[in-house]
């Protein structure tokens, strides 16, 4: 009988600590089944294009041109990226562009500042909201062109920048023969501020202050009347006139004297001339 009472208060005890803790206690927690997170929509490029692909700033704006798939309009916008730093050089904004529409933009050559884009290999890409990057083509930029277009050589050393002269000046430029009327153009867009002619040295004579940098670029000994005027707006690569051998070069043939110089100091030309050959 004993037994039969205590193994009955060990069942009412264990039932009572289960009540306790049934109702002290909260319920052990259930983790919840992971809830994937929602895909984001669609963002597609379709048939991107990027022309010229060979560019030069001041010459003419690059296209860009492209379409995209998305469920909605998005605000895009339209990077160009610095081929070594990867830097962002230039954002342009496209808000709230349609789906399956052809967008068309322009690039200046400009930076966000306003500079002009230093030369070299340059990406672009259209971003749409959350960071979704697309590669839309590619170019090169350049910031000038080789004036004299048709064959040439260096004048030799008598032609060189700083050669002396037989009245005891020293030459302020470097010549670059080439056949008389080979079209000459602007190495540089800019702003003309002095088209003349001078008989006794320069025969016909521009200069140009180029756009965005501290540099005036001289052409002389044109064969004849130079195509632009004084305050004209010039672009990269307009022509300007033709070679020739007006001034003193009467005595040596046609060639161009072509001087630069920066806050009116001047530089040896043929470096650059050089570079400048290189790729146009």
């Amino acid at each position: 009988m004993l037994v039969r009472i205590l193994a009955a208060a060990v069942l009412l005890a264990a039932a009572a600590a289960v009540t306790v803790t049934a109702r002290g206690q909260a319920p052990a927690p259930v983790n919840p089944a992971p809830v994937e997170p929602a895909p984001r929509p669609a963002f597609t490029l379709i048939g991107p294009k990027v022309a010229p692909q060979r560019a030069f700033f001041g010459r003419g704006a690059v296209r860009i041109e492209f379409r995209f798939g998305a469920e909605t309009a998005l605000d895009l916008q339209v990077e160009i990226v610095g081929g070594t730093s990867r830097q962002v050089v230039r954002r342009l904004a496209l808000p709230a562009a349609a789906p399956q529409v052809t967008q068309r933009l322009r690039w200046d050559g400009l930076t966000d500042s306003g500079r002009a884009a230093p030369d070299g290999r340059y990406g672009v890409r259209v971003v749409a909201p959350g960071g979704r990057a697309r590669r839309a083509g590619a170019l090169t930029l350049r910031g000038h062109m080789f004036p004299v277009r048709g064959p040439h050589v260096d004048r030799g050393a008598v032609g060189k920048f700083g050669a002396g002269r037989s009245d005891g000046r020293t030459h302020e430029g470097f010549d670059v023969n080439a056949a008389c009327g080979t079209r000459l153009v602007a190495a540089r867009a800019g702003r003309v501020i002095r088209s003349r002619y001078d008989p006794v040295l320069y025969g016909h004579d521009v200069i140009i202050r180029g756009r965005l940098n501290d540099l005036e670029y001289r052409y002389s000994h044109l064969r004849g009347r130079p195509r632009v005027r004084r305050g004209d707006l010039v672009r990269t690569g307009q022509r300007i006139g033709s070679v020739g051998d007006t001034g003193n070069a009467r005595a040596t043939g046609c060639h161009l004297h072509f001087e630069l110089r920066r806050k009116g100091v001047l530089i040896d030309p043929r470096p650059l001339l050089r570079r400048w050959d290189g790729w146009s």
